[in-house]
């Protein structure tokens, strides 16, 4: 496994969380075991220690100790007797508390007061150690002395040491319980991660036919249907550059073609008189404009895309800059014998926006419903002034637009009916840059058409509000 691999990663982040919450708990577990057993055995002795203390009455009869010795045998314990001086009278082995010594202050004291004793006492070597619990002997509700019963802690180290054993064994089972478990989430985790890497890479080199299949609805699926998206738009970009370098190579060709052709026979003076000499020039001259417009509007989209356009702002009337676009186009429709029909409101109706712009996105409408409408059909130009925004409709009686193709129109190099588009000129960047603009300038463009019934373009512009220069 690769240490520096997400799978490694997500697994070493699981285990440090699984160990940073078992080792907290298996610490807390042993020492409340620990504190169980002793408080236990604490609680047992304090338990005799108290009744025999009851039942004595004269703390030199030798038989009542007895006795006691007898049912402290079952428990695995001892004790030792004092008088009201402190003086061991009834001794034990253990630790040393033999007759006639003088019991340790820590015992004496408390007892003497009417205070019970509870602790654990270790041998001066350190290998044994006992639990100790004292009681009063109140004789006459005097204090006559005291009772230690005394435990060995052999019981309760064997119970700890088995709970130990019990705890040791259920982190080792719990590790290999949580390595298997780790490993298969860890794999689990990262191999949608590992897929969409391998399919970044794969559209990196070009390979558009990856595939990813994760349904989940998290931002694992999001990514991954963001990947097939952008695999989609790759690959639509790279139809449409394709068709695109397919477009301009011809359109560049047959101008260049014929600038190339007519200045030849120019040059070598193979015109029969100077009327076909002066076709040739307007033909050369026709050419070029064309090439010249291509060439144009390649420069404008591609300022565009990098957001190097210049827009100048200012207050500007847009019934003045629709009048002023149907001038300039208005010779073109003639010649097609195309009528455009103006309705714009009387009143002037100011927008902040690029008037140079606006008319390049009214021309190239305009142009472009010429364009596809049959002779002597119609142009409706409308404005109406709405709450929020001036709305503008260009309406054309052409050859309209395939339902399947609407979606697709504004997008860079798409052309519809593209044998026909070349007859036409076109070169499917017209209708991108207007949308493009149209949106610089803070505002949105529809369309609506229908086969054989014409299309109509609607643009809405701002007017409760300045659209900002952009840097």
């Amino acid at each position: 496994m690769n240490i520096k691999g997400i799978t490694f990663k997500y697994g070493a982040t699981i285990m440090i969380l699984f160990l940073a919450v078992l080792l907290p708990l298996i610490y807390t577990l042993d020492h409340l075991f620990i504190a169980f057993y002793v408080n236990q055995k604490q609680e047992e002795i304090d338990h005799f220690a108290t009744k025999y203390a009851n039942k004595i009455f004269d703390i030199e009869d030798e038989k009542t100790y007895r006795t006691f010795e007898m049912s402290l045998e079952i428990i695995n314990a001892d004790l030792f007797v004092f008088n009201r001086d402190g003086k061991i009278l009834k001794g034990t082995e253990v630790l040393g508390f033999k007759e006639g010594t003088q019991v340790m202050n820590d015992i004496f004291h408390p007892i003497s007061n009417k205070h019970g004793v509870g602790m654990k006492y270790s041998e001066e070597k350190g290998e044994q150690s006992y639990l100790l619990s004292g009681k009063p002997i109140i004789i006459g509700n005097n204090v006559n002395g005291g009772l230690v019963v005394v435990s060995s802690m052999d019981e309760v180290n064997a119970s700890i040491k088995q709970v130990r054993i019990w705890l040791f064994v259920s982190v080792i089972g719990a590790l290999i319980v949580a390595i298997g478990f780790t490993f298969f989430i860890s794999r689990k985790l990262s191999y949608p991660l590992l897929q969409m890497e391998r399919a970044t890479r794969e559209l990196a080199k070009g390979k558009l036919r990856t595939k990813l299949s994760f349904q989940t609805k998290d931002e694992v699926g999001s990514l991954s249907t963001a990947i097939m998206d952008l695999e989609r738009e790759l690959e639509d970009y790279r139809t449409n550059r394709r068709e695109f370098f397919a477009n301009i190579s011809h359109e560049l060709r047959t101008p260049i073609s014929y600038i190339k052709g007519y200045s030849m026979v120019l040059r070598d003076e193979l015109y029969k008189n100077e009327k076909e000499k002066s076709q040739y020039l307007t033909i050369i001259h026709d050419e070029s404009t064309r090439l010249t417009d291509l060439i144009n509007d390649l420069f404008e989209l591609a300022k565009m895309e990098e957001g190097k356009l210049d827009l100048n702002y200012a207050r500007t009337d847009i019934s003045d800059i629709i009048n002023s676009s149907v001038r300039k186009i208005n010779l073109k429709a003639k010649e097609k014998g195309i009528r455009i029909t103006l309705n714009t409101p009387s009143d002037h109706t100011l927008l902040y926006t690029d008037g140079r712009r606006l008319e390049q996105i009214f021309i190239n409408l305009l142009e472009n419903a010429i364009q596809y409408s049959e002779p002597h059909s119609n142009i409706d130009v409308s404005t109406k002034v709405q709450k929020r925004d001036i709305q503008v409709l260009i309406k054309d009686s052409g050859i309209g637009i395939p339902k399947e193709d609407l979606p697709y129109i504004f997008e860079r190099f798409y052309r519809v009916e593209k044998s026909r588009s070349r007859t036409t000129g076109g070169t499917g960047l017209g209708l991108s840059i207007v949308k493009n603009l149209v949106e610089l300038l803070g505002g949105r463009i529809e369309i609506t058409s229908s086969v054989g019934s014409g299309t109509t373009f609607k643009i809405y512009f701002p007017t409760s509000k300045e659209v900002s220069e952009k840097e």
